[in-house]
């Protein structure tokens, strides 16, 4: 009997699965914002907290390959264009070394774990980052397994799942807000809850598994479902401010832009990136005064019709 043989590049799932990136850029897109434009006076505040730390924005910098980003450390170049939007960094769980040089630098940042085998061994990358200087931390939970269903693993780290006792120990390894990244229904978001976390990051993963419910489409649902417990942040084709408005108003917290930034880096240069990222919250804030939105949690829903 033959086994099968995996092919390199996601060769399979381009040719007989849908992109789970374009179906959420679907859905994203026949999303409208209604506006309203008498009866207040409004000057809205896009002020975003992670703790007891207050940026300027809500839309943040996800997690991206910075391997075409010029430089000696292109984590670095990267972060502190982040920073200078007043904004925060997400960092990529490889390239500890680069990363350690942004915590150096005092820069806002949240580095996402792979969810490691050995519990012990997340914890051990937990305490890394609490005691130099993350404001959080993070777990990506869609690596448990490959896409063909075999336990995830790359050369030097072998991965797995994680149970809600996996969770709470995580947890409770530190006092810096934990979440979840890759989220994509509302059972894992339960679960989450359960665990107490601070947050959980709806993501398909830049279309690590095809088929994917948009994130959007599921935010409503999941808000519900949790309630005001935890923060809710979106990721994935946040390319404006209008974008992460819909995010907003549909209930999310916050805002994980990769590919729109990245854009901008590699095209332009740093400035241009933080640039790009003052210019989304700039679009976030006309489109907040245009609905008569005063700040982040008083964005109304309503404002949202399907085409």
């Amino acid at each position: 009997m033959q086994t099968f043989i995996e092919k390199k590049h996601q060769g399979p799932i381009v040719i007989h699965a849908k992109s789970s990136n374009d179906l959420s850029d679907a859905y994203r897109d026949s999303l409208t914002i209604s506006y309203r434009y008498l009866g207040k006076t409004i000057y809205p505040d896009t002020s975003f907290c992670i703790g007891e730390h207050v940026f300027h924005t809500p839309i943040m910098a996800g997690v991206c390959n910075l391997k075409t980003v010029p430089g000696e450390c292109p984590e670095l170049t990267y972060a502190r264009a982040v920073h200078e939007a007043g904004s925060v960094y997400w960092a990529p769980f490889f390239g500890k070394e680069n990363h350690t040089k942004v915590l150096k630098e005092k820069i806002p940042s949240i580095r996402v774990i792979k969810p490691l085998r050995k519990v012990e061994d997340v914890i051990e990358e937990v305490k890394f980052e609490t005691e130099n200087g993350a404001i959080g931390y993070a777990m990506d939970i869609d690596h448990s397994y490959s896409v063909y269903g075999e336990p995830d693993h790359n050369p030097m780290f072998d991965f797995g799942p994680k149970t809600l006792e996996d969770l709470k120990r995580i947890n409770e390894a530190s006092d810096l807000p934990f979440f979840l990244k890759g989220v994509l229904s509302v059972s894992d978001a339960l679960v989450a809850k359960e665990a107490h976390v601070a947050g959980i990051v709806l993501s398909g993963h830049n279309n690590r598994f095809p088929c994917a419910t948009p994130p959007l489409y599921l935010l409503p649902e999941i808000r519900k479902a949790v309630g005001d417990e935890m923060m809710i942040l979106l990721d994935g084709g946040i390319n404006n401010g209008y974008d992460a408005f819909k995010a907003l108003a549909l209930g999310a917290d916050g805002i994980l832009s990769a590919r729109a930034l990245l854009g901008s880096m590699v095209k332009e240069g740093p400035d241009a990136m933080t640039q790009k990222i003052l210019e989304m919250t700039a679009e976030l804030k006309g489109a907040m005064a245009n609905t008569g939105s005063i700040d982040l949690k008083h964005i109304d829903s309503s404002c949202i019709k399907k085409l």
